[in-house]
């Protein structure tokens, strides 16, 4: 079964080299999680630096969803993460997480064109953009930008991608790294989620093939985002990531050219595998 490499080589190298600088190993980065912050004396230039890299080149849920428009698989309203549960999740290293599971629901739904059903999502990442000190993102002047465009996809799309990336650079911008992890973290778990529940256990057609080719590059994405969380011990919830995250890399799809059986047989217990964590860290 052969798939198109919608992944720039270089990246593969990028993602060898990611935490690595003159095979010096990187020491993890102290957290504060009483008062959310990187501890400012311990954190170094070359980490920022590192994390700006990784967030550049790590697809967001904007960029991994829209495959669903061409796909014209039928939209599945089971499958997106309850808005009314955002009123339940406390403290800002989960708040930060679901705000990125979050987006990519959001994501889904335009991808879907039920544009109509997004109300309830914008109100709940408003409420946890709010929680985690980043309510520019989607202040009262974002909000009737996004009621005047509610029947746009594209417009919809640019608004939610130029919210996210407002949010990451607040975040980033204050040294709240491990947050900003979480949300990208957020986002890309729920991303794959969302895309392997759509699969099921069909085998590859013409209408889901972009979705497989999708899942045979997340590899290298999935061994960034695992290092990355390593990057924060202190904070419980990057380290539990982390943990689980270990465990996923060892059953994660290979790559493009992988036998196709060999794939499917990869995709069907990375469905279970995903499933159980994102339950875990999005159930009340």
């Amino acid at each position: 079964m052969k798939r198109i490499l919608l992944f720039p080589a270089f990246l593969f190298v990028f993602a060898a080299g990611l935490f690595s600088c003159g095979g010096e190993k990187q020491e993890p980065v102290p957290y504060d999680t009483l008062h959310d912050t990187i501890i400012g004396a311990d954190i170094s230039d070359s980490l920022k630096m590192r994390f700006r890299n990784l967030v550049s080149t790590t697809p967001v849920p904007f960029d991994m969803l829209k495959q669903f428009s061409g796909a014209h698989l039928p939209f599945n309203a089971a499958l997106p993460n309850d808005p009314k549960n955002a009123t339940d999740y406390n403290g800002v290293s989960k708040q930060s997480f679901v705000l990125g599971i979050y987006g990519a629901d959001l994501a889904y739904m335009i991808s879907q064109d039920k544009l109509a059903d997004a109300a309830p999502y914008l109100k709940a990442i408003r409420r946890l953009s709010d929680a985690v000190v980043v309510p520019s993102a989607f202040d009262v002047n974002m909000l009737k930008r996004y009621e005047s465009n509610q029947n746009s996809k594209d417009s919809m799309q640019a608004l939610v991608r130029t919210s996210y990336k407002q949010i990451d650079s607040s975040l980033q911008g204050n040294d709240r790294l491990a947050l900003a992890a979480l949300v990208l973290t957020g986002g890309w778990l729920e991303s794959i989620y969302l895309t392997t529940q759509h699969i099921g256990d069909e085998p590859q057609n013409e209408k889901n093939k972009v979705l497989f080719d999708m899942i045979a590059v997340q590899q290298p994405y999935l061994q960034n985002i695992t290092e990355l969380l390593g990057s924060f011990p202190n904070d419980g919830l990057c380290k539990n990531l982390h943990a689980d995250f270990e465990k996923m890399k060892d059953d994660f799809p290979k790559g493009p050219d992988v036998p196709g059986k060999e794939f499917f047989a990869e995709l069907k217990l990375l469905r279970e595998n995903i499933a159980v964590i994102r339950n875990k860290y999005v159930n009340i």
